[in-house]
């Protein structure tokens, strides 16, 4: 059984087109969900369904740089202005042939937090509008 370190991993948002690293990225996830849609009956003991639509949703944390003018800005404008990005999410990292799924977001949770002993940190939320595509990346 295969391991891979999630030190690897990015998660990163397109900026003017280029697929750009969240730095400083604490945690990330993806998540997918198949929607049922029931057509039990009445005389029936079995509940029954038709396969329904799949929705994404993520999150990811990021220690708070304030000199970072580019991805955290464009996270924080794209959540304020209601605007759709563009992510990558690579769990296995960049290189040639490593897996890179691409989707459309709306950032639905910007929430900056400190505390005591601890590094002041972004919670950013997403949903994903539209399909997630799984690409092999073509280029290091």
């Amino acid at each position: 059984m295969g391991k891979i370190a999630a030190k690897n991993s990015l998660i990163m948002i397109e900026v003017s087109n280029t697929p750009t690293a969240l730095m400083a990225c604490k945690d990330w996830a993806l998540n997918t969900t198949r929607g049922t849609i029931d057509v039990s009956t009445i005389d029936s003991e079995w509940k029954e369904f038709l396969t329904g639509q799949v929705s994404a949703d993520g999150s990811a944390t990021v220690i708070y740089d304030p000199t970072d003018t580019t991805v955290q800005t464009a996270i924080e404008t794209a959540m304020w202005e209601g605007t759709i990005v563009t992510m990558h999410l690579r769990p296995e990292g960049t290189g040639s042939g490593k897996p890179d799924y691409e989707l459309d977001a709306l950032i639905t949770g910007w929430n900056i937090t400190g505390a005591t002993e601890d590094a002041i940190s972004i919670a950013i939320s997403f949903t994903g509008t539209g399909k997630i595509t799984k690409t092999s990346q073509t280029t290091v």
